[in-house]
């Protein structure tokens, strides 16, 4: 567990974690199933205040308890802000949530309740890098995202390259080590080779 930090510079916030076995890329969506007192807390206060909470993987720990410490979870996770909520029988609370950008952690710690916080950093990618990317690349992302989400037609389809490689990587069947190592990449052109190289595995 990395320990708490005492002050932080302009780029940097504190943020609530919600660790998860799951990769959350800007612009997907996540639902949730809640029951454990500190994440209905975190939903409430969010909601309450307009504020996002940030998720993250876990690398190693569990999602629910504390008895073991805070779980290890990676280096690079996404703010989350809430959709909407519905509460279920037996006191679970389902949440659907929208992924919105990077950030990476710095130091975290649990509170009192077992909630993780964090000092993270924002994170940009590097979009400029995705001018080098020759149009025929860019269509075929449009062409075999359309092909795995038949629904979205390709005139639906966002052209940023950033964005055509995350909802590519929500839908291939990746283990969640590949995701997060395409959250954690710092330019488009690295996130789209990396891509390209899934698509191409998966027509052998």
């Amino acid at each position: 567990m990395h320990a708490g930090a005492i002050g932080m510079a302009a780029d940097e916030t504190r943020l609530p974690l919600f660790p998860l076995r799951a990769v959350l890329f800007p612009g997907g969506e996540l639902r949730l199933r809640i029951f454990e007192a500190r994440y209905l807390d975190l939903v409430r206060d969010c909601l309450r205040d307009d504020r996002t909470f940030g998720v993250v993987r876990i690398i190693e720990g569990r999602e629910v308890g504390m008895e073991q410490g805070a779980p290890h979870i990676a280096v690079v996770g996404t703010t989350a802000r809430l959709m909407d909520a519905d509460v279920f029988p037996g006191g679970l609370l389902g949440v659907r949530v929208l992924g919105e950008r990077r950030f990476r952690v710095l130091a975290y710690e649990p509170d009192r309740r077992g909630l993780v916080w964090a000092r993270v950093e924002k994170l940009v990618t590097d979009l400029g890098a995705g001018d080098s990317i020759a149009a025929e690349r860019r269509e075929r992302l449009v062409a075999a995202l359309a092909r795995l989400e038949p629904a979205l037609q390709a005139a639906e389809a966002r052209h940023e390259l950033s964005w055509l490689c995350h909802r590519l990587a929500e839908r291939l069947p990746l283990e969640l080590a590949a995701r997060q190592s395409l959250l954690e990449c710092e330019s488009v052109a690295e996130m789209v080779a990396r891509v390209e190289d899934w698509l191409a595995s998966t027509q052998r």
